[in-house]
């Protein structure tokens, strides 16, 4: 029978220039603020976090204790950490918003958290503007920065709550006094599917096992690890779709 399941909220986090909304410079961020990375850290920890190629270069690594999905219409074939046997430290490609989403939702669910995060940069921003319901956005403020990448979204009542505001001064740890903000939509839709009904069509789902599912499951048959669980929620997908 199918099951109504409560789907995991949709986070930003973001760190911006003000004025100007710059949020990156070839790649790269145009500022060092370690108490905002060691506040990422903290917040992002144990959870999916989603970020597109271009980010996941500049970062130059797969974030340990994190599911990192990465968005790329040219996914590499990475298929050392299988869906339903993933660690702590994970990575998944994904080629598009849809798939990224079905992958967030599975994990999520599974660790029993209620939210995941996108990260960046500007496309992915924008391709998730009208999806996300929460922002830990930190404005670097009194900088003026030349920069390729921006994130102008305002965030004012009444679509918009402010549930927290901390002021930081520049300091050794910080090269520019910034300012944190949490906001969350006022609309407090949240979102629900029948599962294993997510955003992806039942022929895109189907089309995805059958490319990947003989691959991973001959992988672990030659390891010797094979199990009948290992394809159940694949199964599963396939019958529902």
């Amino acid at each position: 029978m199918a099951r109504r399941v409560e789907m995991p909220s949709i986070s930003f986090i973001v760190a911006r220039s003000r004025p100007g909304n710059i949020i990156g410079c070839e790649n790269r961020l145009p500022w060092q603020l370690r108490s905002d990375l060691r506040r990422f850290k903290a917040l992002t920890l144990g959870h999916v976090i989603i970020m597109g190629r271009k980010t996941y270069e500049s970062i130059g690594r797969t974030l340990p204790g994190r599911i990192n999905i990465v968005i790329s219409r040219r996914p590499a074939n990475d298929l050392q950490n299988p869906l339903w046997n993933l660690e702590e430290t994970a990575l998944l490609w994904a080629q598009n918003r849809e798939n990224s989403l079905f992958f967030a939702d599975i994990c999520s669910i599974a660790a029993g958290k209620k939210d995941f995060f996108v990260i960046g940069g500007s496309e992915i921003f924008d391709m998730f503007s009208g999806l996300f319901h929460k922002i830990y956005i930190t404005e670097v403020l009194g900088v003026d920065i030349e920069g390729d990448a921006k994130f102008e979204i305002e965030f004012r009542y009444p679509k918009w709550d402010l549930q927290e505001e901390r002021y930081f001064p520049k300091s050794e740890l910080d090269q520019y006094p910034s300012r944190y903000a949490v906001y969350e939509r006022r609309d407090q839709t949240t979102r629900y599917k029948i599962f294993p009904d997510f955003l992806t069509s039942p022929e895109a789902r189907r089309e995805w096992v059958r490319q990947n599912l003989p691959r991973l499951s001959s992988k672990k048959v030659r390891k010797g690890e094979s199990s009948p669980a290992d394809t159940r929620l694949f199964d599963e997908i396939l019958d529902a779709g």
